[in-house]
């Protein structure tokens, strides 16, 4: 599973989904690793467009793009994770 999160230094919600993600994931007892991308530098904003995220916080499980309305909840993150 491939897990990359996208972030931005001028997002507030950023660090509570960063927190929730990396919450979940633990809970759940996954092997993950997590791939963070800040769109606020040249090279994430690359990233961004190339896997069509259009908002922060987002999260691409393998080629599936989540954004905050997953991330800040974490029942629906345990589903995804889960499968």
């Amino acid at each position: 599973m491939e897990v990359t999160f996208f972030k931005s230094k001028d997002c507030p919600q950023c660090p509570r989904a960063q927190s929730n993600v990396e919450s979940v994931i633990s809970e759940l007892g996954l092997s993950v690793q997590i791939t963070y991308v800040d769109i606020s530098t040249t090279d994430g904003r690359i990233e961004a467009l190339n896997n069509m995220v259009m908002s922060t916080p987002s999260l691409m499980i393998d080629d599936e793009v989540y954004n905050k309305e997953d991330l800040l909840d974490k029942a629906r993150l345990k589903a995804l994770f889960s499968g």
